[in-house]
């Protein structure tokens, strides 16, 4: 078998593990699985992961981590409500992207200026950005205002925004130098480097499109639950980690890095959590669940990542 079909098959493996889940917990759950209500709980709950995840996608493709996702989407959610008071019902938007543009473009220079690990600032962005949005709250919950979660809550806005941001992130990801780069960066950095190609900007642009992305995600998420706190996105960067690498995204980055695999992991790990929901199992036990399943997801996608590798160098 070629290198070319098994990586075809590759990104086959995603599509059909989560169509594997869906009959097993459909049966599962004698078709509760697929009642409107839940379907529309699933979709509801996969979006913001997905949106922020499209951003991702590019640190992931070079090698790179990216874990304030979840303090972007506070921070990002608490400037778009600010706006909307102060300055009407369309500056939601604007001051999310700008909130988040500007925490990625920090990173992004922290990252390639200093040649701190990507890890250990975003890690420090998730404790101090926590803090400064738990100072600028205090002990008060900021309220969305009821048109602007109706209008974010509304699937035609919803669909539409995010097949809109699915086809501009498939083009620049596989048809632009900046997605090609952020993929050959993954695939081995220095030969890029020995190229001419300016890595320094091409992973400011990275940082810069995965905060951007994760402030629009806070918007959908904040009119979700109706507001702004100080737990708001606490751990929704490992869902959309999670998403990510369960849908076959190697770790390591590179080539394997593509759209379809992210969108079919985040609606496996969010169908995964509903149909155990709805078995009754304990929140320790589904817990317990994700981290094996991510961890066999991880797994696997190594040993076909190197299996590709050996087959490939043996010709």
């Amino acid at each position: 078998m070629t290198r070319g079909v098994k990586a075809y098959m590759g990104d086959l493996v995603p599509l059909f593990t989560l169509l594997a889940l869906t009959l097993f917990f459909s049966a599962a759950t004698k078709g509760a699985l697929l009642s409107a209500m839940n379907l529309n709980n699933i979709l509801n709950q996969s979006i913001p992961p997905i949106i922020a995840g499209l951003g991702m996608m590019f640190v992931v493709a070079m090698g790179a981590t990216d874990i304030s996702t979840g303090v972007v989407v506070a921070l990002a959610s608490y400037f778009a409500c600010m706006a909307v008071t102060a300055a009407g019902f369309w500056a939601a938007f604007p001051a999310a992207i700008l909130a988040g543009l500007c925490t990625g473009l920090l990173i992004g220079v922290i990252n390639t200026r200093f040649k701190v690990p990507s890890f250990m600032i975003t890690l420090s962005f998730v404790i101090s950005v926590r803090a400064l949005v738990t100072l600028m709250l205090g002990i008060q919950t900021l309220q969305i205002a009821k048109p602007l979660r109706d209008l974010f809550n509304g699937w035609a806005v919803r669909l539409s925004v995010l097949a809109g941001l699915v086809l501009i992130v498939v083009y620049v990801f596989n048809y632009t130098p900046l997605g090609m780069y952020a993929k050959a960066i993954g695939e081995n950095e220095n030969a890029v480097k020995y190229t001419g190609i300016n890595v320094s900007k091409v992973k400011i642009a990275a940082f810069a499109i995965s905060g951007v992305m994760a402030a629009i995600a806070g918007v959908f998420t904040a009119a979700r639950v109706g507001g702004v706190s100080t737990t708001l996105g606490t751990s929704f960067e490992m869902k959309v980690m999670m998403g990510l690498f369960i849908g076959g995204i190697p770790v390591s980055g590179g080539m394997g890095t593509k759209v379809s695999k992210l969108i079919a992991g985040c609606l496996m790990i969010t169908l995964l959590e509903s149909g155990l929901v709805l078995l009754n199992v304990s929140g320790a036990i589904t817990q317990g669940v994700r981290g094996l399943v991510l961890l066999a997801a991880v797994y696997f996608a190594r040993v076909v990542s190197l299996s590709i590798h050996n087959r490939a160098e043996a010709r």
